[in-house]
């Protein structure tokens, strides 16, 4: 194989507890890929090229991201169409273009692969090497012309006989040179024309660039995502309880989610008034943050946020399901049960703070009887198992609420690169 490629890792974070989980939980988030040609590292160019990718993978290792080289991963028996395939799925890829990178079959299938996203320009890194002649016209054109010949050539050897064998080794071959060949002008456009640190040039600056688009992308998906709090519905609830509403308001905010409530008293209360006072901080407008879905007639008995009105029964839950995208359960004796219910029949992932007992407690038993990793992010039932803590002040609660985000943050990601693989071109 002609190409090599990085994935994820972890962010390493340097400061407060909070701190730490936020930048930790890029490495759930985000995969990190580098596609250039690494065959011919016995030449000067080669060699120059793989050391400026040792050195990148090296400063992120630092960093402590998880890199993963193809020729490491490839062992025997693993696809590498796949892997290919894999790349162009990526969430960031930095691609180091070189002259022999423009001209491998490997490398430039990757480079269209990776074009199919159609986010594509936002999560690549062009690193253009000296020998690779992209910023003229007549470099553009040879590269151009190179893949338009290899097309042609493929389709004289192979004539009529082509379309009559699609399932044969070469007629694959043939396609992807193909595709390369009416894709490649494309391809020359964006990387001439996309404004990059060069790394030779500025190795820092090029890393932090890098660095600062995950952090970013990763507050900007958390911006669309809704998360419904549902538990106990009494002014009077126990402590544990309590605790963990009043944690569960402020990381929902300090990890930029939208919170959806039912407008009760109690845990919905709680959560809410925790929430308004982070996103106070953050001069963010509530009603653009806070939803509770109540019925009509009814007020919520938090005063803040925006307030929809639905019919009661069903539709009290169904309504607040229909802006969620994930449910946390918190306590419960009843209604709480219900909501577990329906956000299964509505293909919702949940998760229920078993510590707080009630009705979160009895679908805690439930989900691990009956595991639907799909539907909760490939998360692990051993993973799920780790939130059955023991709660006696507000630390303990921090620490589980904390654990809790923490599965939070990995299936709404592994839910919305689902969504984004379906999308591709």
């Amino acid at each position: 194989m002609d190409d090599s490629l990085c994935s994820n890792e972890f962010f390493s974070p340097i400061g407060s507890k909070f701190l730490y989980r936020i930048l930790e939980n890029l490495k759930k988030m985000n995969q990190i890929y580098i596609s250039y040609a690494w065959k011919d590292n016995k030449s000067e160019l080669g060699s120059q090229r793989e050391e400026l990718v040792d050195k990148i993978c090296t400063a992120l290792i630092s960093e402590r991201y998880n890199l993963i080289r193809d020729r490491n991963y490839l062992t025997l028996g693993k696809s590498i169409h796949d892997f290919m395939q894999e790349i162009g799925r990526g969430n960031y890829v930095i691609v180091v273009v070189s002259d022999k990178y423009l001209r491998s079959e490997y490398c430039m299938f990757e480079a269209i692969e990776i074009m199919k996203r159609k986010d594509y320009e936002q999560k690549v890194f062009p690193v253009v090497l000296q020998d690779a002649n992209v910023y003229t016209k007549e470099g553009k054109t040879e590269y151009i012309k190179y893949w338009k010949q290899q097309s042609e050539k493929l389709k004289q050897l192979m004539g009529s006989e082509l379309s009559a064998h699609q399932d044969s080794a070469m007629y694959n071959v043939a396609e992807k040179i193909m595709e390369i060949s009416q894709k490649i002008d494309e391809f020359m456009f964006f990387i001439s024309d996309k404004l990059s640190i060069d790394p030779s040039q500025n190795f820092n600056g090029f890393i932090n660039q890098l660095t600062d688009a995950i952090k970013n992308d990763a507050v900007k998906l958390r911006s669309k995502k809704s998360i419904l709090v549902a538990g106990t519905g009494f002014f009077e609830i126990p402590n544990e309880i309590n605790w963990c509403a009043q944690q569960l308001g402020e990381k929902i905010a300090e990890y930029n989610y939208n919170l959806i409530t039912g407008g009760w008293e109690g845990v919905d209360y709680v959560v809410a008034d925790n929430f308004a006072e982070k996103i106070a901080q953050k001069d963010i407008r509530l009603t653009d943050k806070l939803t509770h879905v109540v019925p009509r007639g009814k007020q919520p008995v938090f005063k803040g946020g925006k307030v929809e009105y639905t019919e009661s029964g069903i539709n009290e839950w169904l309504d607040c399901l229909r802006h969620s995208d994930l449910v946390i359960l918190v306590g419960g004796v009843g209604g709480t049960y219900e909501t577990y219910l329906y956000a299964k029949q509505e293909k919702i992932p949940v998760i229920p703070i078993v510590c707080t007992n009630g009705d979160a407690k009895k679908v805690f038993d439930e989900m691990l009887a009956n595991w639907d990793s799909k539907l909760m992010g490939n998360i692990s039932p051993e993973k799920f198992k780790s939130l059955n803590q023991y709660i006696n002040d507000e630390s303990t609660a921090e620490d589980v609420v904390n654990d809790v985000m923490d599965i939070v943050n990995e299936i709404i990601f592994a839910k919305t690169m689902l969504n984004t693989q379906g999308q591709l071109i």
